[in-house]
């Protein structure tokens, strides 16, 4: 029978794992300096951080351009059919989420669970609970859209089950080190990816029933084993791992959909990709994850991260990849 954790959440950290504060690098002074100023606007009020996100929006969009050519190229990909005025809406609406997108991202240093619960709900958190009592782990199998930091929130609607969350290492050591710091509240794990396979089975092995956030969208580098599906009427890669580990271990896929938004408040319903993915052919896990985002961002395009380089490899480069 699986362990059910009884309210206890694993010790163990092994190498790539962090957990509240545990296993992280060590700052120097200067980054210290820097930890300290970015906690103090994270005790901010949000209406507050969201003046100085209005000013970071005007800065990233009108003065800077961040990003404004790669941003533009994958909305002409994605909506052909929109005119320049429909597609410099959602650029526009798409900058303001980023510039907001980074000031919750700080908040989650310090938020109070309270706030948090009232800020990011999901309406359907019995579809998770369900899977738990079957004695399934679960892969919170997520994009980059809305707020994924705020996933946060899950020990909150799960206590007592091993929440973690797997990330791949920022080459800014305090950027990273905050990005951890935030993650591990609620006392996450965060496992850097690459250890996502061992870490996982050896949970399963272990009897713990838990749940991983794994954002599963970005583009893969060029050595990574990919999977090349039709995605926003383009031949795309995605990530093969997350698929890879599901069906080997046996792990629910549950795609966390954003369905409702208003500036600081986000609505999610969990869809069931596949409870058992070893019983789906091959890739069919990853194809439907994609067609779930597609359905995402065609509906509220703002809140996907469309300046990431998402089409930057040609599946003619890789004439022996599927």
């Amino acid at each position: 029978m699986p362990n059910n954790n009884d309210g206890k959440a694993a010790t163990k950290l092994p190498f790539g794992v962090s957990r509240n504060g545990c296993g992280m690098d060590r700052l120097n002074f200067f980054e210290r300096i820097g930890r300290r100023i970015v906690r103090g606007f994270s005790h901010l009020p949000m209406g507050v951080l969201y003046v100085f996100s209005d000013f970071v929006y005007f800065l990233l969009y009108w003065v800077v351009g961040y990003r404004l050519k790669v941003v533009r190229q994958n909305l002409l990909i994605v909506f052909p059919e929109k005119s320049d005025k429909e597609r410099k809406q959602i650029e526009r609406k798409f900058y303001r989420h980023l510039s907001d997108y980074f000031f919750e991202t700080i908040k989650t240093l310090t938020i109070s669970d309270e706030e948090l619960l009232k800020r990011l709900k999901i309406r359907n958190s019995e579809v998770a609970a369900e899977l738990f009592e079957k004695g399934k782990s679960i892969f919170l199998y997520a994009p980059h859209f809305g707020n994924w930091e705020w996933f946060t929130v899950i020990p909150l609607l799960y206590p007592g089950k091993d929440i973690h969350a797997f990330y791949q290492r920022q080459g800014n050591r305090l950027a990273n080190y905050i990005s951890v710091e935030g993650r591990t509240r609620r006392n996450i794990a965060a496992v850097e990816s690459h250890h996502g396979f061992r870490f996982t089975y050896e949970c399963i092995r272990d009897g713990i029933v838990s749940l991983t956030l794994v954002v599963g969208d970005q583009c893969p580098h060029r050595g990574a084993q990919k999977v090349w599906l039709p995605f926003c009427g383009k031949d795309t890669p995605f990530l093969a791992g997350p698929e890879h580990i599901a069906r080997k271990l046996d792990v629910a896929l549950v795609y966390p959909s954003f369905v409702s938004y208003r500036r600081g408040y986000y609505e999610v319903e969990l869809h069931v990709i596949a409870e058992s993915p070893r019983q789906l052919p091959e890739r069919e896990g990853t194809r439907r994850f994609a067609a779930l985002i597609e359905d995402d961002l065609r509906r509220i395009p703002q809140l996907w991260l469309w300046s990431h380089k998402r089409w930057k490899l040609n599946h003619e480069d890789f004439p022996n990849e599927k």
